[in-house]
């Protein structure tokens, strides 16, 4: 509360766990990245390469959106327990989407938060530069939607990297 000068606790029991419940008793593993759509707060929960929702409600509860535990970890599109990241670090939320800088995977997906599901957006998953349709990305460490435009920080490449949502072509 910037107004009051004062740090609120949202979720987190400091004990390095993926662990769902109450917000407050739920473990979170190096949370590094936040977006919300207004009702819940997404966080890239990198250390066990999940995406976790905290319900802001009274009560609110944390769920893991992808993710399985604390080294399950890996590159696999698909529904919820079945999808697999590495080290997200960043995600931004449009258009009922989650966007996910899958950063080990030198990627970008894209993530149903009401399926689960979660798809390569970009990348190849071999670290690179290349533009264009089959874009090479080197640990992509930020991200932001902006309309049709997805701003990545391609953080190993020390560039800032600029995809269209509608083509999917990524320039530098």
């Amino acid at each position: 509360d910037p107004g009051a000068g004062a740090l609120h606790l949202v979720a987190g029991s400091g004990r390095e766990e993926l662990r769902d419940g109450a917000a407050t008793a739920a473990g979170l593993n190096q949370p590094t990245g936040l977006a919300t759509d207004g009702e819940a707060l997404f966080v890239a929960d990198s250390e066990a390469s999940a995406v976790r929702r905290v319900d802001l409600g009274p009560g609110g509860q944390v769920s893991t959106v992808v993710g399985t535990g604390l080294f399950d970890f890996g590159d696999v599109d698909g529904a919820a327990d079945a999808a697999r990241l590495q080290h997200g670090q960043a995600l931004d939320f449009a258009d009922g989407a989650l966007y996910v800088a899958d950063t080990y995977n030198n990627k970008v997906k894209r993530l149903d938060p009401v399926t689960r599901e979660s798809v390569t957006l970009l990348g190849t998953g071999e670290a690179g530069w290349q533009d264009g349709a089959q874009a090479r990305f080197h640990e992509p460490g930020g991200l932001s939607v902006v309309g049709q435009l997805v701003y990545v920080a391609d953080t190993n490449n020390h560039l800032i990297r600029v995809a269209d949502l509608g083509t999917l072509q990524v320039r530098t």
